[in-house]
């Protein structure tokens, strides 16, 4: 989940979505606050470069 102050929209009021494609959910890439569930504590909890690193393995799963 990405919390996002206003999202960029263009001229005619659509979303700005290649942007947000191209960063993906690289906290490196992402300025605005990341977070994944957590379905063992039924949480959100903030997408560090740790759980990133967990995700791209295949240990931490949704």
């Amino acid at each position: 989940m990405r919390i996002m102050a206003e999202p960029q929209m263009t001229t005619t009021l659509k979303y700005r979505k290649a942007d947000l494609v191209r960063e993906g959910y690289d906290p490196t890439q992402v300025r605005d606050p990341l977070y994944y569930r957590d379905d063992a504590g039924e949480t959100y909890q903030p997408l560090d470069s740790a759980a990133t690193r967990k995700i791209a393995d295949g240990s931490l799963r949704f």
